[in-house]
């Protein structure tokens, strides 16, 4: 898998996740589950997930405007557990937008691109320097991660979450003439 098929993947389970987010109450989403300094609710999660995608993906890489630079009411208070105000829509549409200039850059990525190296300032010294193959990867495993978070924190509200797994996303592969059916049963 590469990193298209594996970022398209995600936004097929971000549908889902997404309609099952919308379908659950705005207490559900604001209620504040995590302790420590930067994320309280689903809400924070969703827009942590978004903000460093952006960052990396349109600051790090690309050096260019992020989108969280058009919306200054959600950059004042994009690092920090003060989500559970914002509507859930505001966080999807902001979401929505940094995956729009997401799937326009990975549309034009070459072998070249993967293989360069970008610096990235406010890191550690001994970790500014990273290709973009393996910044991507870092994104795409990010999201992973918080969205399971979400689903955790979902669950322990008494709400099943949805099935986000990538098995479920992948094409089935039909069995060759030659190849016995296996009974599962």
């Amino acid at each position: 898998m590469n990193i298209p098929e594996m970022y398209a993947y995600l936004v097929r389970a971000r549908r889902v996740l997404r309609v099952s987010l919308q379908a659950v109450s705005d207490e559900v989403l604001a209620r504040p589950l995590l302790g420590g300094e930067r994320f309280h609710c689903i809400k924070d999660l969703l827009l942590h997930i978004a903000v460093v995608e952006d960052g990396w993906v349109n600051g790090d890489i690309r050096r260019a405007e992020t989108v969280l630079d058009t919306w200054p009411d959600l950059k004042t208070r994009a690092d920090g557990p003060q989500q559970a105000l914002t509507p859930l829509t505001t966080l999807l549409e902001y979401w929505d937008a940094v995956e729009a200039r997401t799937l326009t850059y990975l549309g034009g990525l070459t072998p070249a691109e993967l293989s360069r190296v970008v610096t990235v300032e406010d890191w550690p010294p001994q970790h500014q320097r990273f290709t973009v193959d393996g910044v991507l990867w870092h994104v795409l495993q990010h999201e992973i991660r918080h969205t399971a978070q979400i689903a955790v924190l979902l669950r322990l509200q008494g709400i099943t979450p949805p099935t986000l797994d990538l098995l479920f996303y992948l094409p089935s592969v039909p069995l060759s003439p030659q190849e016995p059916a296996h009974d599962l049963s």
